[in-house]
């Protein structure tokens, strides 16, 4: 199958994982369609899941490849800068705002995950630097929630775009694993939780 499928050499289990992450995106987008905010913030919350432990397999099976880095980047720009765009078009609209807001969120998230590629091509990474594109997806899925079920202004989301998009640039270091990524899996779980109960 290999020689048929040379792709397939690289089928080990945090890549199995990314692809899952990717298939719980599609799933999100299908959803989407329906006008399904509940089902689309719940399969975003299960790809960034993916998200955290394709990592985690590949540190621990020694299974880190220039393949899975690629792979996972592209999964995250898909799932977490072109999904939010759509999301805020579905559930809040299209003001001039929240277009302009959106093409510089989703610029910032290329450019810093582009940038962590280079970055961890030279040398082996023990920290993020910028925001992680799930952490600034999470702050955008908030924010389309709360304008969508507590009344917020529409206008509020530029304004977290703008800023989540300036953070995933920044040059501020959050260690991998460390507490700060640990607080933000609590605070995805609560939102999960939120979104499950409402």
């Amino acid at each position: 199958m290999k020689k048929l499928f040379p792709v397939l050499e690289y089928a080990s289990v945090p890549n199995i994982i990314t692809t899952l992450g990717l298939c719980f995106g599609i799933t999100a987008c299908v959803y989407l369609v329906e006008g399904n905010l509940k089902a689309v913030l719940i399969c975003l919350a299960l790809a960034t899941l993916m998200d955290l432990i394709d990592g985690f397999f590949a540190v621990r099976l020694k299974k880190e490849t220039q393949f899975g880095k690629y792979a996972d980047s592209l999964v995250d720009f898909f799932i977490c800068c072109i999904m939010p765009v759509f999301m805020l078009k579905t559930f809040v609209g299209t003001s001039i705002y929240i277009i302009i807001s959106s093409g510089f969120y989703c610029v910032c998230g290329l450019w810093r995950l582009a940038n962590y590629n280079v970055e961890a091509s030279a040398k082996k990474q023990t920290h993020f630097t910028g925001l992680p594109v799930p952490a600034a997806m999470l702050c955008v899925s908030m924010a389309i929630f709360a304008i969508v079920n507590y009344g917020v202004p529409d206008w509020s989301s530029s304004i977290v775009l703008c800023l989540t998009g300036l953070m995933m640039i920044s040059s501020f270091k959050l260690k991998k694993y460390g507490l700060a990524q640990k607080i933000l899996c609590v605070v995805w779980l609560i939102f999960f939780i939120v979104v499950l109960i409402v």
